[in-house]
C-alpha cells in the first residue's frame, strides 16, 4: 500500500468521525418509572457520539441518576420519601443536548410486563396496587394481565403513554370477564390515553387488555405496535389519587380535597413537590397543581335551596359535572361598564373528558355571550368579554354535549384583562457553531401592552456576546424578534436565560416541554469549538 493511499484512508476515517458527531438524542427510557425507595437501571432510546454522556436534570434531594458502565444504561436511585410524579432530565455532551424527557416516580409496586402474554395460559395475575410498565413492540401486539377480584370490588386503571411519555400510540383499554366478554372499555379519557373504573360483578379473574393504533393514521388495518409504544398502567382497588379540588392552589389555601376511588370527604395538606405535583405516601397517582394569584372557589350543582355563589375577580373556579346536563353558576359581583374580563377554561388540556361551554348572562339570566371551543383542535374555551353596563353578571359552565360523571371536571379562571407580555422560543436546546447563532422569538402582547422591550441573553460564556433585539410597541418586531449570538469562545455547555426588559418590569422567555403543557425558561446552550466544524 502506498503512503498516499494510507494517508487518504486515515484522512477519510477522520472526516467520517467528524461527520458522525452530532448532538445526542433521547426519546425515552425503559422502564419509564421506578418505585420510591428502590434503585434500578433504565435503558435509554436515542443516540450519542460516545459514552458516557452527561446528565442535566431537575432532580431534588432523594433522586440520583447516573450513567452505568454499559452504554445507554442509567442507574436511578429514589429515596423512600421522594414525592411521586414525573421528573425531567436531558443528556448532553460537547456536541449538544437532547430535549427534556421524564422519568416517573411511583408510590407502589412497579413491575415490567413479560412476553408472551397475549393468549390464555401466557398472561399472569398481578396483586394490587401495582404499576405495570410495558411496550407494545410487535405488530398486532395485545398485552394482557389478570386481576383476581371479589364481587363488588371497584378498580381504577390508568394508562400513561402519549400523555407525559410521548409514546406515538392511541391506546385502547379493556376489561374482560373469565368468559372473555368485555365488561368495561375506554380509549380517550385523558386526551388519547385511556382510563376507566369498574366494579366486579362477581368473584373471578378479570383480564386487563391493552392494544393500540398509531396516533397518526396510516393505511394499515389492525392493531399497531413499535418499540416506541411505551406505557404505564396504574392499577388500584383501594385508593387512587386521580385529581384534587380545587384544581389550583392559592397562597391562602392549606388543604385540598382528593378525588378518586377510596377517598370520601378527606382533606390533604397542600404540599406540592418541586416537580409541581401533589402526592400521598403509599397511594398511587400524583396531581399537577398550579398556583393562582387570586380567590379560589369550588362549584357544585345550583339548586333552589342553595344560595348563588358570589365571587369577586380575579377568581379560579373548579368543579365536577357529575350528572348529565348539570350546570354550574357563579355571580360575578360589581362589574364596571367597559371593563374587560379574560376568561380561560382548562379541561381537555389537563386530562379530563369535559368539553366546556361558558355563557355570560345578565343578572336576570338573559344570555349575552356564549363560547365553546377555542378552535377546531382546541376544545377548551378562552376569550375576553367587555362589560356592557355596571352590575352583576352570571357565568355558567356545562358540558357541550350535556354529559357528566366523576371525571367531568373543569377549571375556569376569570381575571381582569391587564396589559401583559410573553416571549417564547420553539425549542429549549441551542447550538452555536462557527457561524453566528440566530434565536427567533415569538412575542405575545395582550391587554394593550404597548411598551418597547429589549431582549438579551444572560449567562453567556466568556468570549461570546449577544446582539440584543428590540421589540417595538407596534409593527413586525412587536410580534417577532431575533437575538444573535456571536463570538468564538471556548467549548461550552450549560444553561442560559433570555430576558426581555421594559419600563417597569422584565420577563424571561420560555419554551414548551415536549409532550406536556409544561414550560421552562432555562435554555441549554452548546458552543462547538472550531475543530468540531
Amino acid at each position: 500500500m502506498t503512503r498516499n493511499c494510507l494517508t487518504l484512508i486515515i484522512a477519510s476515517l477522520f472526516v467520517g468521525s467528524q461527520l458522525s458527531a452530532a448532538a445526542p438524542t433521547l426519546t425515552s427510557v425503559y422502564p419509564p418509572g421506578i418505585q420510591q425507595g428502590t434503585t434500578s437501571t433504565v435503558k435509554m432510546s436515542g443516540s450519542w457520539t460516545s459514552w458516557p454522556v452527561k446528565i442535566d436534570g431537575e432532580f431534588p434531594e432523594g433522586l440520583t441518576v447516573k450513567t452505568h458502565e454499559d452504554a445507554g444504561v442509567l442507574e436511578v436511585t429514589v429515596a423512600v420519601n421522594l414525592p411521586s410524579g414525573p421528573y425531567y432530565f436531558r443528556i448532553y455532551d460537547a456536541e449538544g443536548a437532547s430535549p427534556l424527557i421524564p422519568i416517573i416516580v411511583g408510590a407502589v409496586n412497579e413491575i415490567q410486563e413479560e412476553e408472551p402474554n397475549a393468549k390464555p395460559g401466557e398472561w399472569k395475575t398481578i396483586e394490587l396496587p401495582t404499576v405495570v410498565n410495558g411496550q407494545l413492540k410487535e405488530s398486532g401486539d395485545v398485552d394482557i394481565f389478570g386481576l383476581n377480584l371479589k364481587a363488588g370490588e371497584k378498580v381504577t386503571l390508568m394508562v400513561t403513554a402519549n400523555n407525559i411519555l410521548g409514546s406515538p400510540m392511541d391506546g385502547i383499554l379493556q376489561v374482560a370477564d373469565e368468559r372473555g366478554f368485555v365488561v368495561a372499555q375506554n380509549d380517550d379519557e385523558r386526551n388519547i390515553d385511556p382510563q376507566l373504573s369498574f366494579i366486579a360483578a362477581k368473584d373471578g379473574v378479570y383480564q386487563v387488555r391493552l392494544f393500540a393504533f398509531p396516533t397518526t393514521p396510516n393505511s394499515s388495518i389492525g392493531f399497531s405496535a413499535a418499540a416506541t409504544y411505551i406505557y404505564r398502567i396504574t392499577a388500584s382497588k383501594d385508593k387512587f389519587l386521580d385529581y384534587c379540588l380545587p384544581l389550583v392552589k392559592s397562597a391562602e389555601m392549606t388543604t385540598v380535597k382528593p378525588m378518586g376511588i377510596g377517598f370520601s370527604d378527606e382533606q390533604l395538606d397542600v404540599g406540592v413537590a418541586l416537580n409541581g405535583h401533589l402526592s400521598v405516601v403509599g397511594i398511587p397517582g400524583s396531581v399537577a397543581i398550579n398556583d393562582f394569584d387570586g380567590a379560589v372557589a369550588v362549584l357544585t350543582t345550583k339548586n333552589a335551596e342553595a344560595a348563588v355563589t358570589e365571587v369577586s375577580v380575579p377568581v379560579s373556579l373548579s368543579g365536577v359535572l357529575k350528572t348529565k346536563a348539570e350546570e354550574h353558576m357563579v355571580l360575578l359581583k360589581n362589574q364596571t361598564k367597559d371593563s374587560s374580563l379574560f376568561i380561560k377554561a382548562y379541561a381537555r388540556t389537563i386530562g379530563f373528558p369535559t368539553d366546556p361551554i361558558i355563557q355570560i348572562k345578565d343578572a336576570a339570566g338573559v344570555v349575552l355571550f356564549t363560547q365553546d371551543d377555542l378552535s377546531r383542535t382546541e376544545r377548551d374555551p378562552e376569550f375576553s368579554y367587555k362589560i356592557p353596563a355596571d352590575g352583576d353578571y352570571q357565568l355558567t359552565i356545562r358540558d357541550l354535549h350535556r354529559q357528566g360523571g366523576e371525571r367531568y371536571a373543569y377549571r375556569v379562571d376569570v381575571q381582569p384583562t391587564t396589559a401583559a407580555v410573553k416571549m417564547s422560543v420553539d425549542r429549549g436546546e441551542l447550538l452555536k457553531k462557527n457561524e453566528n447563532l440566530l434565536i427567533p422569538l415569538t412575542v405575545e402582547r395582550t391587554g394593550g401592552f404597548n411598551k418597547e422591550m429589549l431582549v438579551e441573553v444572560k449567562g453567556l460564556p466568556e468570549g461570546m456576546t449577544a446582539i440584543a433585539a428590540k421589540s417595538e410597541a407596534s409593527g413586525d418586531s412587536a410580534k417577532k424578534v431575533q437575538v444573535v449570538l456571536k463570538g468564538e469562545p471556548q467549548e461550552f455547555s450549560g444553561p442560559v436565560t433570555i430576558v426581555g426588559s421594559y419600563e417597569g418590569g422584565s420577563i424571561e422567555a420560555h419554551y414548551l416541554v415536549k409532550n406536556s403543557a409544561l414550560t421552562r425558561n432555562r435554555f441549554w446552550l452548546t458552543v462547538l469549538p472550531a475543530a468540531a466544524e
